[in-house]
């Protein structure tokens, strides 16, 4: 099966589920008579669309990064970055980037940070739900919200590799079937661990160069470039470092920061290197093996 019949797929799936759970609720919650054994008061007409509102700017997007962030911190893991973009036009609402603070267990942290999004939208969907159900003096907007926050979850674990990335799903699904792109993910993310309190000598050199073959268009290749330039900028291998900056920077699908950092790096050589922000959002080893190498000099 092709990517676009895949793409395609998802694309129906995601619509059916959104017609399930997020219309199919706010209708549930509209129209439905009150259960005499589950009575509920009287619903105030103003809250359903103000229930539709919330999810129209990303409520339950915000819930799902808070989730992964929840997840994540649970873990043992370091916010790197989290962003969250309500209005936005791309395919692109939230993002929650964290690394470990050491090199054990990542896997299992990894997970866990991937699982937290789509497991808080689904229990709040679930707890909005009863409430509504429930409760005789309920939040009318309750029902409505419910099926919308629980929407967010589910399509998050469909596994698809869209455009923007990989789902949740995705993600978690090649964490179980070991496959390349998350192989490599977790050693880019070992050794952010172990450069938390440490430095490149703590790696051993096949975590970094051992990883297995993957498209050069990936995120995760693109860390793992850095991460060998740095590893071979700390052990005074200058010219191999070079070689992997500028394979970085020759790659597509770069992001400005990426690009930025690499290029920060290249420029060491010309004499022109600056440690103005630490590399891969904290960790800073590779400053400090540079200031020590200058002393020498």
């Amino acid at each position: 099966m092709s990517g676009r019949t895949k793409r395609i797929l998802y694309h129906i799936a995601d619509g059916m589920l959104y017609l399930v759970f997020g219309i199919g609720m706010l209708f549930i919650s509209v129209f439905l008579p009150p259960l005499e054994e589950f009575p509920r008061g009287d619903a105030e007409l103003w809250q359903y669309p103000l229930a539709v509102a919330l999810s129209a700017v990303g409520l339950p997007v915000l819930l799902h990064e808070c989730g992964h962030l929840l997840f994540g911190a649970l873990a043992g893991m370091k916010l790197a970055r989290f962003g969250f973009h309500p209005f936005t036009r791309g395919p692109v609402a939230g993002e929650t980037a964290m690394y470990p603070k050491n090199g054990k267990h990542v896997r299992g942290k990894f997970f866990a940070l991937t699982l937290g999004g789509a497991a808080v939208n689904v229990a709040l969907g679930a707890a909005l739900f009863l409430l509504w159900l429930l409760l005789p003096a309920h939040p009318a907007g309750c029902g409505a919200l419910s099926g919308f926050v629980f929407y967010e979850g589910v399509r998050a674990l469909l596994p698809a590799e869209l455009p923007a990335g990989k789902t949740d799903g995705a993600v978690l699904s090649g964490l179980l079937k070991r496959r390349p792109e998350e192989e490599v993910t977790l050693r880019v993310l070992t050794a952010q661990g172990m450069l938390y309190r440490g430095t490149y000598s703590d790696i051993d050199k096949e975590l970094l160069f051992g990883a297995p073959v993957v498209r050069e268009d990936l995120p995760a290749y693109h860390a793992l470039l850095l991460l060998q330039a740095q590893y071979l900028l700390s052990v005074g291998e200058e010219e191999g470092a070079q070689e992997k900056l500028s394979r970085l920077l020759a790659c597509e699908g770069l992001t400005d920061e990426e690009e930025e950092e690499g290029s920060r790096y290249l420029g060491y050589f010309g004499g022109t290197f600056t440690a103005e922000k630490s590399p891969l959002y904290g960790v800073n080893s590779l400053e400090e093996a540079l200031a020590e190498k200058t002393k020498k000099l």
